[in-house]
């Protein structure tokens, strides 16, 4: 058994291969099985369907689901994450970027011109209510893989947003780790299908939380609070250039 399998989708394969791929390469001290899903042509419409196609016969003890914009910045990286793991043992979900209330907690850097995600830097594991989709990691277990089967999103936003939730449900555990990584993407350009998403993960989960709280917004998960929400949100990041049509 390898120690991870790391699975990234890409449409980009100069991004991947100047990013994820070759930082992966460089890993010391760790054995990994990569899996690249070449979405160049758009043959999946959406991240469950993409994921879902690599998820079977994994051969590492974890699964990392990575976006392609990802740097390992330590050739260490991957053993130390990996080491984190072991000692932690029991939980649903981790990332390298979650949110607790309304403070974002990360140590990575993101953007063109790299800069930090955050100030709320930890030094160990960190409960959290969700964690972002640019990096996060599940046991390769069927527990686990059948979790992300049974997720009610279908677009490429809050993927791992609705797993968090679906873990806290069954009191699986959500911790955000440190790490020494670089997501170039400065994660703040979406579509309307951000909210289509987050108006169905709401739907789903209103019973079991008020609010959901992630990198790209807090919620309620009331209807009406909910839909006035997102009609501020929306006239705000349309006049800002950050929602695409």
């Amino acid at each position: 058994m390898k120690d991870f399998t790391i699975i990234s989708v890409y449409n980009n394969e100069q991004l991947l291969q100047e990013c994820l791929r070759s930082s992966v390469e460089s890993q010391r001290d760790i054995s990994v099985e990569p899996r690249y899903i070449n979405n160049t042509t758009n043959k999946f419409a959406n991240a469950k369907v993409a994921y879902q196609s690599e998820l079977v016969n994994c051969s590492g003890k974890y699964i990392i689901l990575s976006h392609q914009d990802i740097r390992f910045l330590d050739e260490y990286e991957l053993r130390n994450i990996y080491d984190r793991l072991e000692q932690i043992g029991d939980f649903g979900i981790i990332g390298v970027a979650g949110v607790s209330g309304r403070e974002i907690i990360s140590n990575i850097f993101h953007g063109e011109t790299p800069r930090k995600v955050t100030e709320n830097n930890i030094t160990e594991e960190t409960p959290c209510e969700t964690v972002d989709e640019c990096l996060f990691i599940i046991k390769n277990e069927e527990k686990y893989i059948d979790i992300f089967r049974d997720l009610c999103c279908d677009s490429w936003h809050m993927y791992a947003v609705e797993y968090c939730l679906r873990c806290r449900q069954l009191s699986e555990k959500v911790y955000v780790i440190p790490a020494n990584i670089y997501h170039v993407s400065p994660g703040n350009s979406y579509d309307e299908s951000y909210y289509t998403q987050l108006k169905k993960i709401a739907k789903r989960y209103k019973g079991s939380f008020e609010r959901i709280n992630c990198t790209m917004g807090f919620w309620h998960t009331g209807t009406f609070k909910l839909w006035n929400q997102i009609r501020r949100r929306r006239k705000r990041d349309i006049k800002n250039g950050t929602l695409r049509h």
